[in-house]
């Protein structure tokens, strides 16, 4: 009886190691919840483990890129907005800052078929324009960010991270706690 149990109990571990490495290499389909995921599974499928794994990984990495760049482009147009009202960027913004917004908005036009940004000018602007935007106007922004420096030296790293995750490569195990580290900062700072 001892050694049925035993031979049952292992037999079941192999399964479950067989059914998992089926299934990180796109041979049987994992179960999942709804409609999109079955279908993002099957367009998946024939892509390399490595290729998969990458973007499973790097979902989260997206995540909190999106984040930290949302929290500082919400924070600069707020404190400004507050000081100029609707007009703060045409006040606040240089002059390569609007040429950019506007450049941006007349490629959109043409594009139609493409969803557009968000309406906010802020949002045509790259991330490191923000940086430039604090340190421009440093006065408004000295009583509610630690130092100037503070600000940008973290606004710079995670322009660092953003640009591999925006060029789709893969940010290493380091940079992804780095990352997190200016999400953590950013939002315990301004929130």
């Amino acid at each position: 009886m001892k050694a049925n149990l035993s031979d049952f109990m292992f037999r079941g571990l192999l399964t479950k190691h067989a059914l998992r490495d089926m299934q990180a290499v796109g041979q049987l389909r994992e179960p999942m919840g709804d409609a999109q995921e079955r279908g993002d599974i099957d367009l998946m499928a024939p892509v390399s483990e490595s290729i998969r794994s990458g973007s499973l990984y790097m979902q989260r990495c997206y995540r909190l890129l999106f984040v930290l760049e949302n929290v500082v482009r919400e924070f600069v147009r707020e404190v400004l907005e507050e000081l100029d009202q609707e007009e703060w960027f045409s006040k606040r913004a240089s002059l390569a800052m609007k040429k950019k917004v506007e450049d941006r908005k007349a490629a959109e036009a043409k594009n139609q078929w493409h969803t557009g940004r968000n309406a906010q000018p802020i949002y045509y602007l790259d991330f490191g324009d923000l940086a430039l935007l604090i340190q421009s106007h440093w006065n408004d922004f000295k009583d509610l960010l630690p130092t100037q420096s503070w600000a940008v030296s973290r606004l710079q790293d995670a322009e660092r991270s953003r640009n591999v995750i925006a060029h789709t490569n893969v940010l290493s195990d380091e940079e992804v706690v780095r990352l997190e580290m200016h999400v953590r900062d950013w939002v315990r700072q301004v929130r």
